[in-house]
């Protein structure tokens, strides 16, 4: 990499370092030792050589970028794992750059169909990035599905074609999934997701061990062999947070 390119690297991620620190609550993490997620320039170092540096950023970029064009309310903002993932994968494969796209391009993809600006309109990423999503798809049939990665390229396939048949659904008013009557975002769930109740619900999981992915570390050890989805609306139902 020249250095004009490490320079203009640097400069991208730093600017999208300071839109996530400038949404309503900043760059907040779910680890329960530190407040600020881990900036991308920093996970982009500490992953990536030389030859790989470029590359790494740019999906950090636009996965990022992605995110906070798709959840602008989104409260917890930890990329560890995630990149992590995608890196690992990445590195393994004969092009890393061009695997590395396929992980890009699919995840953006996934931002824009679930998120606010589509019919589908989820508040927040949290679900995605923290695993629950994934944890429940293994759980419906574990026996072919635990070899999965929460990243791997196979599990966001799964989530796009997921995202097909909820917008499916939503088009014949669905009794789960119906057309929403106003510009609100969509909550499927019996609990309340509004954001001091999302912010204090995910603390409460992180802090009792009750995260399926524990993004905010680069190494972290996917679980789906609990009901998370049932902790979560214990949880919510201990804080009060019942709809």
């Amino acid at each position: 990499m020249t250095a004009r390119a490490i320079k203009q690297t640097i400069t991208d991620l730093a600017e999208i370092d300071a839109a996530i620190e400038n949404t309503p609550l900043g760059a907040l993490t779910l680890d329960p030792d530190r407040q600020r997620a881990t900036p991308l320039r920093d996970l982009v170092d500490q992953l990536a050589n030389s030859s790989q540096e470029q590359h790494l950023a740019a999906a950090a970029r636009a996965v990022a970028q992605a995110q906070l064009q798709a959840f602008p309310e989104n409260i917890f903002w930890d990329f560890d794992y995630y990149l992590a993932s995608i890196h690992a994968e990445a590195s393994e494969a004969a092009d890393y750059g061009a695997q590395l796209e396929k992980f890009t391009e699919i995840t953006v993809g996934l931002m824009h169909l679930y998120g606010q600006r589509s019919k589908i309109r989820f508040r927040y990423v949290h679900d995605f990035i923290y695993g629950f999503d994934w944890a429940r798809w293994v759980r419906r049939n574990p026996n072919t599905r635990t070899g999965t990665a929460p990243f791997s390229l196979g599990f966001l396939q799964q989530s796009e074609t997921r995202g097909r048949d909820i917008l499916r659904l939503i088009d014949s008013d669905d009794e789960i999934y119906p057309k929403l009557a106003d510009d609100g975002p969509r909550n499927p769930f019996p609990f309340s997701r509004e954001p001091e109740q999302e912010r204090r619900l995910y603390r409460r999981l992180s802090e009792t061990g009750c995260i399926p992915v524990q993004a905010w570390q680069v190494d972290a050890a996917p679980d789906a062999a609990r009901d998370f989805d049932a902790l979560r609306e214990d949880a919510a139902r201990t804080l009060g947070f019942g709809r």
